[in-house]
């Protein structure tokens, strides 16, 4: 029995590292929460400029998808909760 694991490195910022904007990211969800919360309470949602693209079970599952998708490019993960 064969594992794949993935090794990624996180990016550390430093304190003359600019702020990193996630507006984008926080208005794509914003524009999907009602449905979200209805369809996925619990859940892991994936955000990747203007859009969810995906919604996970786990943190893990969502991490492996946007390293796969995205790569290094920024993207968001956001638990999906009825405020």
């Amino acid at each position: 029995m064969h594992s794949t694991e993935a090794h990624v490195k996180a990016r550390t910022l430093g304190r003359d590292d600019p702020y990193v904007d996630f507006s984008r990211e926080e208005a794509a969800y914003e524009r999907e929460r009602a449905r979200l919360v209805r369809e996925y309470l619990g859940q892991i949602a994936l955000i990747h400029g203007d859009d969810v693209v995906g919604v996970f079970s786990t943190i893990d599952e969502a991490i492996w998808e946007s390293y796969q998708r995205f790569g290094n490019d920024q993207t968001m993960l956001k638990e999906i909760r009825d405020p």
